[in-house]
């Protein structure tokens, strides 16, 4: 039972790296674009109005 926890606790642990390093090599990568510039030009309103 104790083995079992401790790679279910060293797993956790070892996707949270993953996670942290993807997150913030993606924000490094992509820092000239901020989040506020591309909701300016996709208006939340546009998603809610569907043309079909």
């Amino acid at each position: 039972m104790t083995e079992s926890m401790t790679s279910f606790v060293v797993g956790i642990v070892v996707v949270l790296c993953i996670v942290i390093f993807t997150a913030m090599r993606y924000r490094r990568e992509h820092n000239d674009q901020p989040v506020a510039r591309w909701l300016h030009a996709h208006p939340i309103k546009d998603w809610l109005h569907h043309k079909h």
